[in-house]
């Protein structure tokens, strides 16, 4: 009997193409297991493909699609096509469960969301439980295709990362009907006094605050309307991070849509570029001796950028949060630093930079990590776990994971 395919939606295209990526990925660590994969891009007759996926569900064993736009499709009668689609489906959130308000309302029998937080997980339990299966599972680490050791390397130090002046976001947010202005405006206070606290931490405390009672589902809808919070903060806060680093004096290579309008950032051993393709940014990643992130409103888990750090050998600066303190020893495998004292990743980046042997030691101790524990190989062995899937007993990945 012929195995059952693993179904890879592409219902939308995420930020610099990456999912087309992740994809890839997970179908060739898929066959390595011996379970045949296919991706189906619905960029182009939409429709039709989704209408010949029905008709041949029994080939499936599930699908999986990251940030699905799925959730909210219907047939011409009216019928969600995820309750069509009889097979178990993973809508795979690579941000917060926030943006998705829209496709998470929503009740399908076989529905399953994968998110790369376990604060995320949480919160997608708590407010939407209707969805009976939730798990955590971070985003895969990617190599690139050379393999380049610290003697190699030509950027000394790296952001990847767009940028959005949070003034014209604040001046967004000044727009708003008097009530949500003032609640989105504490939300953001709220978290920038306290850089651990998540947004539905700080919009439950304003409720309580305020002695204010609502339902899971009032509750998650407005926590949908004050993303804004969420959008100032991230950009305010990667702002401020690579100022504080430019400020080490170290060749700064800034990647990303909207970098040239820091004044701050236009200085001579700065090099601002634009923004490039997911898999141009690897290689350039890779090419990296130092890699500065962000963590976008994340307390949970990581960004992909730092998985892939560690396997292309990059050392990593990453603000610390509760999943980096209890995952990642900090100067072993990744060095954390205080996004509310910056001063710290000014000096971090100036010991790193005149301590090659320990940032080579660590560079040594992540790439070893990342390779045994979060590959897209291992990912995928986890999916199978869900399914209920026994991973057979010998491995037929390659020597290179993805």
């Amino acid at each position: 009997m012929e195995e059952k395919k693993i179904l890879l939606f592409e219902s939308r295209d995420l930020c610099y193409e990456s999912n087309q990526y992740f994809m890839e990925c997970l179908k060739d660590a898929f066959e390595h297991k011996g379970y045949p994969a296919e991706i189906c891009d619905l960029s182009i007759h939409m429709e039709e493909k989704l209408e010949q996926i029905l008709g041949r569900q029994k080939q499936y064993l599930a699908a999986i699609d990251f940030n699905s736009l799925l959730p909210r499709l219907e047939l011409e009668d009216g019928t969600p096509y995820l309750h069509a689609l009889r097979i178990p489906f993973f809508n795979y959130l690579v941000d917060h469960p926030l943006y998705h308000h829209a496709g998470l309302k929503q009740g399908f029998p076989e529905y399953r969301v994968i998110c790369i937080d376990r604060c995320h997980e949480r919160y997608v339990k708590n407010c939407y439980p209707h969805i009976q299966k939730v798990y955590c599972l971070p985003l895969g680490a990617m190599r690139a295709g050379m393999e380049r050791g610290q003697e190699q390397k030509r950027i000394p130090l790296l952001f990847l990362g767009t940028y959005e002046c949070e003034d014209s976001l604040y001046e967004i947010i000044q727009e708003y009907p008097a009530e949500q202005k003032q609640e989105v405006c504490a939300l953001i206070e709220s978290m920038e006094a306290d850089s651990m606290l998540t947004q539905e931490e700080a919009l439950a405390n304003y409720f309580k605050g305020r002695q204010i009672k609502m339902s899971r589902e009032a509750f998650a809808k407005r926590l949908n309307q004050d993303y804004m919070a969420d959008k100032y903060l991230r950009n305010a806060r990667r702002k401020a991070a690579a100022i504080a680093a430019a400020k080490s004096g170290i060749p700064f290579t800034v990647i990303g849509h909207g970098w040239g309008q820091v004044k701050e950032l236009a200085k001579r051993h700065i090099d601002i570029r634009s923004g490039v393709g997911f898999a141009a940014s690897l290689q350039i990643l890779a090419n990296a001796k130092m890699l500065l992130n962000t963590t976008p409103g994340f307390q949970g888990g990581l960004h992909d950028r730092v998985y892939s750090a560690m396997l292309n050998r990059t050392l990593c600066f990453t603000d610390q949060n509760r999943f980096a303190q209890e995952h990642h020893m900090d100067g072993r495998e990744v060095v954390l630093y205080d996004s509310g004292c910056l001063d710290s990743l000014t000096e971090h980046i100036l010991r790193m930079q005149e301590s090659p042997e320990k940032a080579h030691q660590i560079t040594d101790w992540a790439f070893q990590k990342a390779q045994s524990e979060d590959t897209w190989d291992k990912r995928a062995e986890q999916i199978l776990l869900f399914l209920g899937k026994t991973l057979p007993s010998v491995d037929k990945q390659e020597k290179n994971p993805v």
